[in-house]
This record gives C-alpha cells, sequence and structure tokens, in this order.
C-alpha cells in the first residue's frame, strides 16, 4: 500500500480535527494505492493464510454444536462471501500503513467490517455525525465528497465499515475513545482504498499532540507546509455539491450500491 499525499484532501483533514465541550474529534481522509510492493505481497500472503486457518479452526469446533453442512454454509459466507481475502487483506493493509506502530493482521478478523450497500445512506450518517458535532458539512465542507468522489469515484466504490468486536483490537481502543465512525471506499478499478474516519476522544484524557494522523506518523505534515492560503480558498469555493448538503440529497443515478 502507498499513502497518495493528495494536496487537495488537507483542508478536509485539518477540518475533522476540533474540539467539542465533551471531546476531542479526530479524524480524516486517506487515500492509499493498492498496488502491491514486496512487502505488501507477503502480508496478503499471511493475511490470506490467516483466514484459511481460521476458517479451518472454526468448522472444526462449531461442528461440534451444529451440523456439519449448516455451519460450513455459514463460515463461508463470512470467511470467502462477505469479505474476500484479498479485499480484507487491502483494508488490514490500509490500516496498517495509516497506523504505522500498530499491526492489525493478527487481531482482527473479517466480521470486524461490513459491507455497507448504499453510498446515500453512508454520506448521510457521516454527515449527520458531523452536524450533530456542530459542523455543517455544506458550510465548512462544502465540497467535501465532490474532492473524495474525484480521486475515488465512489458510485463505483465497494464501502466498508469498520467496527472491530473488541475495541481492545483497535489502537484507539484504550480509555478515552468514546465513539468512532470509519469508513472505507474500495475502487477496484482504479486501485484505491480511501479511509474515512471519525473518532471522539475525551476531554479529559486526549493530549495536545493529538493533532490527527497525520500529525501522530508524520505523513502529512510536510505537504501541509507546501499549500499557502490562496490554493486552499480555490480549493473552497462554495458551490453546491452533486452530493447534496445537510438538509437532504437528490436523487442520483447508481448510487445505490
Amino acid at each position: 500500500m502507498k499513502f497518495l499525499p493528495l494536496r487537495k484532501l488537507d483542508p478536509i483533514n485539518r477540518a475533522l480535527v476540533f474540539d467539542t465541550p465533551d471531546c476531542r474529534i479526530v479524524g480524516g481522509c486517506e487515500i492509499y494505492t493498492t498496488k502491491a510492493a514486496g512487502s505488501d505481497k507477503k502480508l496478503y500472503k499471511s493475511i490470506s493464510n490467516t483466514l484459511t486457518s481460521r476458517y479451518e479452526t472454526d468448522l472444526r469446533l462449531s461442528e461440534e454444536l451444529s451440523p456439519p453442512s449448516k455451519i460450513k454454509m455459514q463460515s463461508k459466507a463470512v470467511y470467502q462471501t462477505l469479505h474476500s481475502p484479498k479485499t480484507f487483506a487491502y483494508l488490514i493493509a490500509t490500516l496498517n500503513a495509516s497506523h504505522p506502530d500498530y499491526d492489525f493482521s493478527s487481531v482482527l478478523r473479517p466480521t470486524d467490517f461490513r459491507r455497507e450497500r448504499n453510498l446515500r445512506t453512508v454520506i448521510n450518517t457521516f454527515n449527520t455525525t458531523l452536524f450533530n458535532l456542530g459542523v455543517s458539512v455544506s458550510k465548512s465542507l462544502p465540497r467535501m465528497w465532490d474532492t473524495i468522489d474525484s480521486e475515488m469515484d465512489l458510485t463505483h466504490c465497494n464501502i466498508y465499515s469498520y467496527s472491530p468486536d473488541d475495541v481492545s483490537d483497535d489502537p484507539y481502543g484504550e480509555e478515552g475513545l468514546i465513539w468512532s465512525s470509519i469508513y472505507f471506499f474500495f475502487n477496484k478499478h482504479k486501485k484505491r482504498v480511501c479511509y474515512l474516519y471519525l473518532r471522539g476522544i475525551s476531554a479529559l484524557s486526549h493530549s495536545p499532540v493529538e493533532t490527527g494522523v497525520w500529525g501522530l506518523n508524520g505523513v502529512r505534515n510536510a505537504y501541509d507546509k507546501a499549500m499557502d492560503s490562496s490554493d486552499e480558498d480555490d480549493m473552497w469555493v462554495e458551490s453546491k455539491s452533486i452530493w447534496g448538503d445537510d438538509a437532504g440529497y437528490e436523487e442520483i443515478e447508481g448510487m445505490d450500491m
């Protein structure tokens, strides 16, 4: 996985880190290419082997409690249909790339991710979360979804939400994490994954250095400094987004997934 330093995403990343009376919001939008490097190929193979091993272990244990044919069908549905091994590997590799000090490959399971079938619902949910935090997408981030769409072609993405069964397996599962809203947009033809997230951290526990992933892992700092105010102003000339605003959404062909 390779991080794509797209300057047009920088205003989004800055806008998704802010404080509320109750918590600090740490959010971001990152795009990675799925073109495999040498280390990625090893990771993909390791994840595939892990999935196979878990499937066989679950099958053996569950056969004692359920008819073999029934449990075999259920296990295949989880490990092979809901999330193919390659797709699961891409999601894990994205998390590993964004959080280089944490290895997700040994702790996460396919059931930690859920396939989202409707793009409008995902957009509405994310926008509503921001609205409830006091952020109007139409005013503060008028072209957020257009910007993401220009890089990802959202209507042709498979979308996954991330909610681990055991929050202790998440690097942000330590005391202080109140909630999270995390999505992955995977475009197979573009060979890209967009990692979009919001995390609410208790105002009593967060430290001043928590400024988002680009600050925590040092990836984005150099690119933020390269953007001057005129570039940012041009990027956020207010116009009506094709994805709608806080009040509602237009019907867009191909939007349902």
